[in-house]
């Protein structure tokens, strides 16, 4: 087993591993339990993320994305091409 690794024991219910031996073969079975702890993980530091991040965006201080159109402008902006648009962005200044 490599250094990157390290065996912990988990309690599963008995269903989840009935099924878990149904549906994924014998040699596959860690990288499958590791692959959906990873998502959930990511699941969990993206809530904690929004949570900390709530309340952060404010209307008042972006007046100029008020209005659908406005917001639209600015998405085309960003799709643009990063040369095209870093040159609009320095003959503005």
């Amino acid at each position: 087993m490599s250094k990157d690794y390290e065996r912990i024991n988990v309690l599963l219910p008995k269903k989840v591993v009935e099924e878990l031996r149904e549906s994924v073969p014998e040699g596959e079975r860690s990288r499958f339990i590791s692959e959906a702890t990873q998502k959930k993980l990511a699941r969990l530091r993206l809530a904690k993320a929004l949570k900390i991040g709530a309340g952060a965006w404010k209307d008042e201080d972006h007046p100029d994305l008020n209005t659908v159109e406005d917001i639209h402008r600015w998405l085309e902006e960003l799709r643009r091409p990063g040369e095209e648009r870093m040159s609009r962005l320095h003959s503005k200044k």
